[in-house]
């Protein structure tokens, strides 16, 4: 696909900001998507416990907050359907039931939901109140990852069978490109200050960056076998790599791609979340059932909290977000 030079311009201005920080100023709290036992867990980042569990629908896989860190959406791909979870009030609200496979969530500016459904190889807009579909796009086969730009100008999903990267205009889900990686690539995220898409490829054990000034690759840094999440520090100078199968995150510096360090955590380590004042990461470890807790600035363990079976995606919202749902 051919780009002009005005729009590779808008995109990378799109891009080019800093990411919200939550509302409501407290203590920030890790939602868990313990897949096996169909909960959610909820740990207070002031004492790294778990201090509730939600029961959700069968098999939960992906999760994401809105920017207030009010609401959290979780995705249900073998029953077509979303649940929305209201943060304060620590319970499911409602059921969206909108079919297919949702797989990957991310929550727009405007509280939009972009759902990637994983055998349809469709990105989908959602209504968040009422699970209405506002428009959908064919993007690569098996889109799995799926983040926003941090101000939501622009949705970026992992095509897990094509090897390939879409980027979509969030208004419009017109693909603005399709940009190769490398094989089977799951999980993605955006630099903090929008310049860079770090994507972690499962079966070629590397991370694809991605200059989102050109639209192209310009750099593959080799990490440990089978990547399964990945995210950046809240400065951009580090990027966590969770490695499913030797159980270990690599610490790496985003200027040169140097490996600092690698931690042992739990067993099959896949989402990273970190917290909004960027001191801890927080990794959710599949096959153990629990979260490990990294120091962000030495990438040492600190903490495993024990969660549910199957624990394997994670998202942030503030404690003293106030509830979200609107009564008479």
């Amino acid at each position: 696909m051919h780009l002009g030079r005005g729009f590779i311009v808008w995109l990378a201005l799109a891009l080019l900001v800093a990411a919200p920080a939550l509302a409501g100023g407290g203590a920030a709290l890790v939602f868990v998507c313990n897949q096996d036992a169909a909960t959610v867990s909820v740990i207070d980042t002031s004492s790294n416990d778990v201090v509730a569990t939600i029961p959700v629908a069968f098999a939960p896989a992906g999760i994401a907050a809105d920017r207030q860190g009010a609401m959290l959406y979780v995705t249900h791909p073998e029953r077509g359907e979303i649940s929305v979870i209201d943060a304060a009030k620590r319970q499911v609200v409602r059921l969206l039931k909108v079919g297919g496979t949702p797989f990957g969530i991310t929550v727009s500016q405007d509280d939009t939901l972009f759902v990637s459904d994983w055998n349809n190889n469709t990105v989908t807009a959602i209504d968040p109140q009422s699970g209405k579909e506002l428009r959908k796009v064919v993007v690569g086969h098996s889109p799995a990852g799926i983040v926003s730009s941090p101000q939501g100008a622009l949705v970026i999903v992992a095509n897990r069978e094509s090897n390939s990267v879409t980027i979509l205009n969030a208004t419009t889900l017109g693909i603005a490109a399709t940009i190769p990686v490398g094989r089977a690539p799951f999980a993605l995220t955006v630099s903090p200050d929008g310049t860079r898409v770090y994507v972690a490829n499962v079966q070629s054990s590397n991370v694809s960056v991605i200059s989102t000034q050109t639209l192209s690759s310009i750099a593959m840094i080799d990490v440990g076998h089978m990547p399964y999440g990945l995210a950046t520090s809240i400065d951009g100078k580090r990027l966590f790599v969770a490695s499913q199968s030797t159980g270990v995150v690599s610490l790496i510096d985003t200027d040169d791609f140097r490996i600092l360090s690698r931690e042992k955590v739990g067993r099959f380590p896949e989402g990273i979340v970190m917290t909004p004042d960027g001191s801890r990461a927080y990794v959710a470890n599949w096959f153990s059932g629990d979260v490990s807790v990294l120091d962000t600035a030495s990438g040492k363990e600190i903490k495993r909290i024990t969660t549910g079976g199957g624990a394997r995606s994670l998202a942030v919202a503030s404690s003293s977000a106030r509830s979200a749902e609107h009564h008479p």
